[in-house]
C-alpha cells in the first residue's frame, strides 16, 4: 500500500489501518507499505527500509530502526519528529536531490551532517550488522557496543569497511 493513510484524521486513519490488519490476518499475507509516517510505520511494520532518493539508507526490524539505528539519514528523520517535551524540530539541513539530479557516491553525502570522504565519490554497500540489521556505510560507522568481528573479515569489533563486503556472504549489494 503506498500512503495508505495520507491526509486522513487520526479516525479513519486507524479504520484503514485496522481494515489492513484484519485482511493481512485473514489471508496470511505480508503488507508493503510505503509511507512517510513514522506512526504508522511504529504501529503496523515488523522490518523496516529506509530509503532516500530510491535507494535503501537502512534495513532492521522496527525496534532497531527507533532504538538502535545507524545510518545518518535515519537519525535525521527520526530527529526531526516532534518531540512531546515541546522541543523545536531539528530538521535534516538541505534539500533532497531532484529527479535526475542524483549526486555521485552516496545520495545523502550532501546533507549528511559527517559525510567520510568515499561518499562524495562512491556508493557505499549495506552491510550486515548484528543481530539482524543493514546499513549503508563507509566503516565511519561503529558496530553495536556487543564484542564480535566484522563478519567480513574477522577483523575490527568496532569497524567495518565496504571494501571488505565482498567476502561476506551476507552482504547485500
Amino acid at each position: 500500500a503506498d500512503e495508505p493513510t495520507t491526509a486522513l484524521d487520526v479516525t479513519v486513519q486507524a479504520q484503514v489501518l485496522n481494515v489492513m490488519r484484519r485482511l493481512q490476518d485473514q489471508f496470511g499475507t505480508a503488507i508493503i507499505l510505503i509511507t512517510h509516517d513514522l506512526g504508522v510505520v511504529a504501529e503496523m511494520a515488523d522490518e523496516v527500509v529506509v530509503m532516500y532518493a530510491g535507494s535503501v539508507m537502512e534495513r532492521a526490524p522496527r525496534r532497531d530502526i527507533f532504538y538502535r539505528n545507524h545510518h545518518p539519514y535515519t537519525q535525521g528523520l527520526l530527529a526531526s519528529l516532534p518531540a512531546r517535551s515541546g522541543d523545536r524540530l531539528t530538521p535534516i539541513p538541505g534539500s533532497p536531490p531532484g529527479p535526475g539530479l542524483l549526486p555521485s557516491g552516496c545520495a545523502f553525502h550532501p546533507r549528511c551532517p559527517e559525510p567520510g570522504e568515499s561518499c562524495a565519490t562512491q556508493e557505499p554497500m549495506l552491510l550486515p550488522a548484528p543481530p539482524a540489521s543493514c546499513r549503508k556505510t563507509w566503516g565511519r560507522i561503529a558496530w553495536p557496543a556487543t564484542p564480535q568481528s566484522c563478519p567480513a573479515s574477522g577483523t575490527s569489533p568496532r569497524w567495518c569497511r565496504a571494501a571488505e563486503a565482498e567476502k561476506c556472504s551476507r552482504a547485500i549489494v
